[in-house]
């Protein structure tokens, strides 16, 4: 980021299978390696990363480098929204979304010459309130048949396939698909309407090697907003086609999708749906979302 001391913490959460000591102590000799004032700690609890973080801040860091997966660096950027400290990412996770979309390389070395020479990058950040509790979200949240595949898709799947174990969970899954009936209030307009699933986006790589042609910009101050309506496979499938293709707002010309853009949005479903953020489960609808505009710092690489 720049030639000048930099004041650094590393934080790391414990997972198994996944080295994550190991890369947080590599990922702090090599910071320290190039003149930056380093501190580091692996935390057991996803709770943990926040207060961990938050202390961090308070003591005056300038870099807060999260290493681990989405669920991990969420956490991290959550804490650090709207306090100027700027977010590493060292992506150790199956999707890695949020490293994805900002072109942060896979590869602890990779990663960590980032930090060294890349710029920040201001950015938007999602905000879900579900029971009465808030959770930030940084790529994307999904109502309906992604969340019920990520629920499905196991820790030791995922260590063993990786990526193609979320695939392979929703190929096992496509005679579930169905739709439901949705209140969907954008900006306090209200509508009804049935639909399979539902993405309010922040990026526009929302799930494991899927991305949609219609560019979804992460610092717009507004939620991208996509209602997929299918039940059974192939409708699932050409549903999905119609999502990847769209170019502009309102219906796909096959009747199958619609996409608008807002600042808040609430979801009411029957029976209830469950929801989730970069990748995580976090309960069922009914669900409010809301924009933190640019609202995070991130590094990311010069070019």
């Amino acid at each position: 980021m720049t030639t000048t001391l930099q004041r650094v913490f590393v934080v790391g959460r414990q997972r198994k299978g996944r080295n994550i000591e190991r890369i947080v102590s590599e990922v702090r000799n090599a910071l320290h390696a190039a003149g930056w004032k380093v501190d580091s700690e692996v935390v057991i609890r996803k709770r943990h990363l926040e207060r961990a973080t938050a202390k961090a801040v308070k003591a005056g860091c300038d870099v807060v480098v999260a290493v681990g997966g989405d669920g991990a660096v969420v956490r991290v950027a959550s804490a650090l929204a709207e306090t100027g400290v700027a977010l590493g990412i060292i992506p150790t996770g199956t999707g890695n979304l949020l490293a994805s979309n900002l072109k942060i390389p896979r590869g602890t070395a990779k990663a960590i010459q980032t930090v060294l020479t890349g710029r920040t990058r201001r950015i938007d950040l999602g905000r879900v309130t579900i029971d009465g509790k808030d959770h930030d979200f940084a790529v994307a949240c999904g109502i309906g048949f992604d969340a019920e595949v990520i629920q499905a898709t196991g820790p030791s799947q995922k260590l063993r396939w990786g990526k193609l174990a979320y695939l392979a969970n929703a190929v096992g899954q496509t005679g579930g698909i169905r739709n439901v009936p949705h209140e969907i209030t954008l900006d306090g307009v209200v509508s009804r309407t049935e639909a399979a699933q539902v993405f309010i986006a922040n990026f526009g790589k929302m799930l494991p090697l899927i991305e949609p042609r219609r560019s979804i910009r992460p610092d717009d101050g507004l939620l991208d907003v996509i209602v997929v309506r299918a039940s059974g496979p192939l409708p699932g499938l050409l549903a999905s086609w119609e999502a990847m293709r769209q170019t502009d707002l309102g219906e796909s010309s096959g009747g199958r999708v619609f996409r608008a853009q807002a600042r808040e949005v609430r979801i009411e479903t029957q029976p209830s749906r469950l929801v989730e953020i970069d990748g995580s489960p976090v309960g069922k609808t009914p669900i409010t979302v809301s924009i933190r505009p640019r609202s995070l710092r991130v590094v990311v690489p010069k070019r």
